[in-house]
């Protein structure tokens, strides 16, 4: 029999609790407000309900999510990642709820493009606001529950604070999580008080080693091959980050837990993918070819999150990439 007493649930609503079909980059969609057709429509060509199992977990989810159950699990505490329609099932055992999320409120791009261009707010932040106001999250909430938020949009929470107050979250997580979110869950846990923010600044990211492994599949395959990146732009919080690289081992493992769940194709995430292995902003064929070739091994599909132009003309310049 399946243990489903949980003491920490993890989940986040429609728009990013979805494989899009397969089509990741269709989940751009859900940036921007329904046009020419229903909100109901709009969702079910973006954001498919995803196949779950018989409490509630999906086959697939949000690879932050993942990482942060994995890091949840290996410390020994009992947490799951389940989908936004089966929060019921569990939130009247549960203690802690854990939300990460891209765009909560529709602030970031391309999200707020959309709204200035449109007038009309974007699904996502729609459905994050439906999604936090559901019955079972009120209930659990006013029964004791903590809720946690963190992911790349944990800074929007700092411009709505009016939301904050109103949904009752206890804590906000800005920056990797991985590290710090077993001490916070173990606090809530233990009826400790919890402080209301908590940055993670470079000194207190994970070390290589530190990153715990998915143990259940994410999102349409993706698995993240290094963090950070070298170029440095004084504008962008990701070079904020120091400069990771998995290792080819790490990555294999999450490949082998993506075939195994039973998914037929992988996408390999960085801030560009072609400087894994570089040397510093010069990509290096012989880390790629490798990557690549273990990747292949494991998918017949495989696909990139992001590259850069100058990234590509330097490997085909010099090494005819």
């Amino acid at each position: 029999m399946v243990n489903d007493n949980f003491d920490v649930v993890l989940s986040v609503d429609r728009t990013l609790m979805t494989n899009h079909h397969g089509k990741e980059f269709l989940g751009f969609m859900t940036t921007g407000p329904p046009i020419l057709v229903p909100e109901k429509v709009w969702m079910a060509i973006a954001a498919p309900k995803m196949e779950v199992d018989d409490i509630g977990r999906p086959r697939e989810a949000p690879y932050g999510l993942r990482k942060i159950e994995a890091a949840l699990l290996d410390a020994g505490i009992k947490a799951a990642v389940i989908d936004p329609d089966h929060l019921g099932k569990h939130l009247k055992n549960a203690k802690v709820l854990g939300i990460g999320h891209h765009d909560y409120f529709a602030l970031g791009p391309p999200s707020s493009e959309w709204w200035v261009l449109t007038g009309k707010e974007p699904v996502n932040a729609r459905y994050f606001k439906r999604f936090m106001e559901k019955p079972e999250i009120r209930a659990a909430k006013n029964n004791g529950l903590k809720i946690i938020v963190g992911g790349p949009a944990a800074w929007q929470w700092l411009w709505m604070p009016e939301y904050f107050e109103k949904w009752g979250v206890d804590t906000i997580i800005e920056g990797e999580a991985e590290k710090i979110i077993v001490s916070l869950v173990k606090d809530a846990l233990d009826g400790k008080p919890l402080p209301q923010y908590v940055y993670v600044g470079f000194k207190d990211v994970p070390l290589l080693e530190e990153i715990p492994l998915i143990k259940n599949a994410s999102v349409n395959g993706l698995v993240e091959i290094m963090r950070g990146c070298p170029r440095g732009c004084r504008f962008c919080s990701v070079t904020l980050r120091p400069l990771r690289h998995y290792t080819l081992e790490m990555i294999e493992k999450e490949l082998q837990v993506n075939k195994s769940a039973g998914l037929d194709r992988c996408l390999l995430h960085s801030e560009d993918i072609l400087l894994y292995g570089a040397d510093g902003i010069r990509p290096k064929p012989e880390p790629l070819i490798k990557l690549h070739e273990m990747a292949k091994s494991y998918f017949e599909i495989v696909g990139w999150s992001h590259v850069s132009l100058s990234a590509v003309k330097y490997a085909q310049e010099n090494y005819s990439l």
